[in-house]
């Protein structure tokens, strides 16, 4: 083998021995976390949170989603996924928050993780409501 050759050669070896330390990096845990300091609130009167007034509605607001478990039930949570930082959902059928990334599922009412790669759960926040009016606080 000429020199130019095995140079060609062991280059190519070399950058492909790298390959899996990309992935490995790529797949490193890593917590994302929801808002530290949140307080603000939703008027349910407002057409844009119109689906908080039934049971199912979910609704996205300042990097959390809140959703309308119950009669006058709500529940916020980071809308950031924990894994990947992917932005999740709610399923109404499942009940569960869900990562459209790598499946990972949370619990609605406290964020916990269910099934998946999601390091931790969701941070849940405080919803209160008076009249129309929701209050979401850390």
């Amino acid at each position: 083998m000429e020199r130019k050759e095995f140079l060609k050669q062991g280059l190519i070896m070399c950058g492909l021995s790298l390959i899996p330390i990309g992935v490995i990096e790529s797949c490193k845990k890593q917590s994302y976390a929801g808002p530290s300091n949140v307080n603000f609130t939703l008027d349910l009167t407002n057409t844009a949170n119109a689906s908080l007034n039934s049971t199912g509605g979910s609704v996205y607001a300042n990097g959390l989603i809140i959703v309308c478990t119950g009669a006058s039930t709500y529940d916020a949570l980071s809308a950031t996924c924990t894994h990947a930082g992917c932005t999740v959902g709610y399923n109404s059928t499942s009940r569960t928050i869900v990562c459209p990334c790598h499946g990972g599922t949370y619990n609605v009412s406290t964020g916990a993780v269910i099934s998946g790669p999601p390091p931790s759960g969701l941070t849940k926040y405080t919803v209160t409501k008076s009249g129309n009016v929701l209050t979401i606080t850390s």
